[in-house]
């Protein structure tokens, strides 16, 4: 059985003072049947990693195909590894449509946090216009795919299927509809990589709420969810990790 992974990402919200009060609530918590993880921003990165409980992951929520250079207002791998991140958020759709990264960037991306021993949270989704002509599946699966270009081993990637316009909109797609794209999901991973589907977490993001994190977590192939507003408080992040755990 696929254990529960409970992710946070905070975008850009938090200072590093509003973090360290935000990890003294979670340090008193107590969990064993999932994995949880948090996202904050790059300047809050060290000190949330210095001061929340190891049991806890903490996650980049982008980093930089290059190794270093002229290229500034990037984080590259090393810098993550040096300050002892080692997951990182690749492919979020904010990042594909605000900052314009294709899947060619995406695909490069995933390659370097690979190749120097990052854990990957790869995100996939589509827009609205896409949902309203039945042509998700499709777009789906030739993001996943492109996003995955020349990538052998899926043994650190995690799957996060965010459909765009649940994002931030307060719209959730049912956990029928949900459970749906994360079961198709699996099976292009398993027709392309063989077993590892089997293995290999998808997480289901989207105006996750306390309310709502049990139903969508009791689905077959959602392993897990990527939650943003409802991370950014304590209590109701706490409540949703709760909600995996009593499954």
């Amino acid at each position: 059985m696929r254990k529960k992974y409970i992710c946070g990402n905070w975008k850009m919200n938090k200072t590093s003072s509003e973090a360290l009060e935000f990890a003294k609530k979670m340090n008193n918590l107590e969990f064993r049947n999932v994995d949880v993880l948090i996202a904050p921003s790059f300047v809050t990165l060290e000190s949330l990693r210095k001061n929340v409980k190891s049991e806890i992951k903490v996650a980049a929520q982008n980093v930089s195909e290059f190794d270093n250079g002229a290229y500034t207002g990037e984080v590259s791998t090393n810098m993550l590894k040096d300050i002892q991140v080692e997951d990182v958020i690749i492919g979020h759709s904010e990042r594909r449509g605000i900052f314009s990264e294709d899947d060619n960037i995406i695909s490069s991306k995933v390659k370097k946090a690979l190749g120097d021993e990052l854990s990957v949270i790869l995100c996939v989704g589509e827009p609205l216009e896409v949902k309203e002509k039945n042509e998700e599946l499709s777009f789906v699966k030739e993001e996943l795919l492109n996003s995955l270009k020349g990538i052998e081993n899926l043994g650190n990637i995690t799957i996060a299927y965010e459909p765009i316009w649940a994002i931030g909109t307060g719209k959730t797609c049912s956990q029928e509809d949900a459970e749906k794209m994360c079961s198709e999901i699996r099976k292009i991973i398993d027709k392309n990589y063989g077993e590892i589907s089997k293995k290999i977490r998808i997480l289901y993001g989207g105006s996750v709420k306390p309310s709502n994190a049990k139903e969508i977590l009791s689905m077959e192939n959602i392993d897990g969810v990527l939650v943003g507003g409802a991370s950014l408080n304590a209590d109701d992040f706490i409540e949703i990790i709760k909600c995996g755990e009593s499954l």
